[in-house]
């Protein structure tokens, strides 16, 4: 994890540098145009205050930015152009080409409408100058407010490329995040789920024991008893009529007592689901609802897996939520199997859906077909005839 983080720490330093690189690049190409002429045609000291706004935008340019308030750019903006403007009025036409860093550090730098604001003040000034100087021609005049249009205009394409650049790393970021906690959702819905069939298991377990208990218990316990006095009531009789009375006395004992460690172990044994999460499903659904509910399955108990398990909970409460909202159906039908190396669960009922009808799969159906081929099942439906939906699911086992 802390090599990921400096993976990304220093890739977003790569990327600040770069962008500050290409920007200081351009503005030094622009400025070191300008001080061989400069060199040669200034004083000492105009030469002086040439070097001092060169290093200026360098500085400018260098400093993080981050602490910096809107205002502060304006401020830097105002000084600059208001130097470089005096520079030129003092120093002649050529003097004026330090406006161009000034319109490269205006369209980076300044965000909205105060950036056209500063661009085209300092812009218009410049160009009303150098119209009234009479050592500069109007083809001079032109490339000047061409070159001064390019630098503001590329400078803010960059600048808003970068922010363009930004919008979408912290999109993508958001993006991530929502994605790592619709996983957790997952895993929690998963856990949920097992939970939920867990439940369903003891809670149909324990009505099957208290049955057992409370039915065929009582009556065994009722059969001893009778049992026992018939014993004391035959104690005069023939031998072989109390011996019949005492082997039948053990078999009801010796039957009690593997009835109560049936329901024992029904009640306290938790880790096999089998299909008894389908029917306890099915037999709430049977309870709540007018739908006559019928499952059929060659094996009480088949063994299945924790996650076919869940996957064909899953399905069957999806199936029944689409029965009952949309096809009026009356009868619906589960059947589980084996088949060779797989399971199949066949869901059926008799709604009002015909061939004419006009059907399409729904998120649904897409969402059981997506959970069977993370298990390498298969999923099939079709309309059964004369009206009703089917839906097969196949899947292997390992």
């Amino acid at each position: 994890m802390y090599g990921k983080k400096a993976f990304v720490l220093l890739k977003g330093m790569k990327h600040a540098i770069q962008k500050r690189l290409l920007i200081i690049l351009f503005s030094v190409l622009v400025l070191l145009s300008l001080i061989p002429n400069a060199f040669l045609r200034e004083t000492p000291l105009q030469f002086s205050i040439t070097i001092l706004l060169f290093f200026g935008y360098i500085f400018l340019y260098w400093v993080p930015k981050k602490n910096w308030k809107p205002v502060s750019f304006g401020i830097a903006a105002i000084l600059l152009g208001t130097v470089s403007l005096l520079k030129g009025m003092l120093s002649g036409g050529e003097s004026y080409g330090l406006m161009f860093p000034l319109a490269v550090f205006i369209g980076y730098y300044i965000i909205g409408r105060h950036s056209i604001i500063y661009a085209a003040v300092f812009g218009l000034l410049s160009t009303l100058h150098l119209l009234f100087d009479r050592n500069i021609m109007i083809t001079h005049l032109v490339p000047f407010v061409l070159t001064y249009i390019g630098c503001f205009i590329g400078a803010r394409g960059y600048r808003l490329q970068e922010i363009a650049y930004e919008t979408n790393q912290q999109h993508l970021h958001e993006l991530q995040h929502a994605h790592a906690e619709l996983q957790e959702a997952h895993h929690q819905l998963q856990d949920a789920a097992v939970h939920t069939m867990q439940v369903a298991v003891l809670e149909e377990r324990t009505r099957i024991a208290r049955d057992i208990h409370d039915a065929l218990g009582h009556s065994l316990t009722s059969l001893i008893v009778q049992l026992h006095a018939l014993k004391y009531m035959l104690q005069d009789g023939p031998p072989q009529a109390k011996e019949a009375v005492q082997n039948m006395l053990t078999v009801a004992k010796q039957s009690l007592e593997e009835i109560r460690s049936s329901v024992h172990t029904l009640v306290i044994d938790k880790d096999s689901l089998g299909i008894t999460p389908l029917r306890a499903l099915l037999s709430q659904v049977e309870k709540h609802t007018g739908l006559q509910v019928e499952m059929v399955a060659d094996d009480a108990e088949i063994p299945l897996t924790q996650e076919i398990a869940i996957t064909f909970y899953r399905i069957l409460q999806e199936a029944v939520t689409n029965t009952l909202r949309h096809s009026d159906a009356t009868w619906f039908c589960v059947s589980v199997f084996k088949e060779q190396d797989a399971i199949k669960l066949i869901i059926q009922d008799n709604g009002k859906i015909t061939k004419e009808s006009s059907f399409t799969p729904g998120f649904g159906l897409t969402g059981m077909t997506e959970r069977v081929q993370s298990l390498r099942g298969t999923l099939s439906y079709f309309i059964r005839e004369p009206h009703g939906f089917q839906i097969e699911v196949t899947i292997p086992i390992d």
